[in-house]
């Protein structure tokens, strides 16, 4: 004599740590269609998670895993992904990195300059050319730093703009100090 609950056992199942959904026990009859529902929840939320950040899905997957349980060929576990393309994440990097190197360079210009005013500063023997130099060389410390902070400032104004996704040219900004 076969009993019932070896021909049909019940499959429990665990979700993975973050996971959302339900880790209801399903029968093995019933497992594909439980297993394959959760995957399909998942992929689902992949891409209403895609739609609001302005990306696109461009392949999704969905597998299950197969055993033989009792007499059925049981779904025991299951995997999903999506794979997206995100333009805007991509031009927000763009954004960021142009900006990044318009204030390297502005930068680059004030430590060559404050070099050249300390190599005049060391050969000049005169005193009022020394403190000529010494002036400009404290102007030059104080636009260098001017600059680092506008820096922080600036890509804190950038990333509001991008994240209300607002086009920003870094061309137009001003980074005179």
């Amino acid at each position: 004599m076969v009993s019932i609950d070896s021909s049909n056992p019940i499959l429990y199942y665990k979700l993975d740590p973050g996971e959302w959904g339900s880790s209801a026990p399903a029968s093995a009859a019933t497992s594909v269609s439980r297993v394959s529902s959760h995957e399909s929840s998942n992929i689902e939320r992949f891409e209403n998670k895609a739609a609001k950040e302005g990306c696109y899905v461009i392949a999704k997957d969905l597998y299950l895993n197969f055993n033989k349980r009792g007499d059925y060929l049981a779904a025991t576990s299951g995997r999903s992904s999506v794979e997206t393309y995100c333009p805007k994440k991509e031009e927000n990097e763009r954004v960021k990195s142009d900006l990044s190197s318009k204030i390297s360079s502005k930068l680059k210009k004030y430590i060559y300059d404050e070099l050249n005013v300390k190599m005049l500063l060391k050969d000049s023997k005169n005193a009022t050319v020394k403190s000529i130099y010494e002036r400009d060389l404290k102007k030059i410390e104080a636009r260098k730093m001017e600059l680092e902070q506008k820096k922080f400032r600036l890509y804190t104004q950038v990333t509001l703009l991008l994240a209300q996704h607002l086009n920003v040219n870094p061309d137009i900004i001003n980074l005179t100090v």
